[in-house]
């Protein structure tokens, strides 16, 4: 009798220990199918990161290629400015010296050198002249 009650405490933990083994394998395979698709999420993630990244430096470069753009026609603009502002100096004093104004009358309001005045001058005569 104590050979048959070893017997089925045997049988008994046989049992329990195949049944502890197909609850772990199932286990096992949910978990790899989880794995799995855990996995193929990542890949897709990094596709769509990488694809970002690239989309943020190919806008990245076009940021720095419309502030350079936007720097080079902000400095050509203040020269244009300058030159215009410039050149209003002297029809200014062209027009003083057309209406009889004197020469330090001339340097005086439009901020000319006396060279600059005189140039002025020389150049209203020949104009004059011919």
């Amino acid at each position: 009798m104590l050979n048959l009650s070893l017997d089925v405490v045997a049988v008994l933990g046989l049992v329990t220990a195949i049944g502890a083994l197909v609850v772990t394998y199932a286990a096992n395979a949910r978990l790899r199918q989880q794995l799995a698709q855990q996995q193929e999420s990542l890949r897709s993630l990094q596709t769509d990161m990488a694809a970002m990244c690239s989309g943020a430096v190919m806008a990245g470069q076009r940021l720095a290629q419309v502030e350079q753009r936007s720097e080079r026609l902000s400095r050509r603009q203040d020269e244009l400015e300058s030159r215009d502002a410039e050149g209003q100096h002297y029809r200014q004093a062209v027009k003083l010296m057309g209406k009889g104004a004197q020469l330090d009358e001339v340097m005086e309001d439009c901020g000319l050198a006396r060279g600059e005045a005189e140039l002025l001058v020389l150049a209203q005569r020949l104009e004059q002249a011919s």
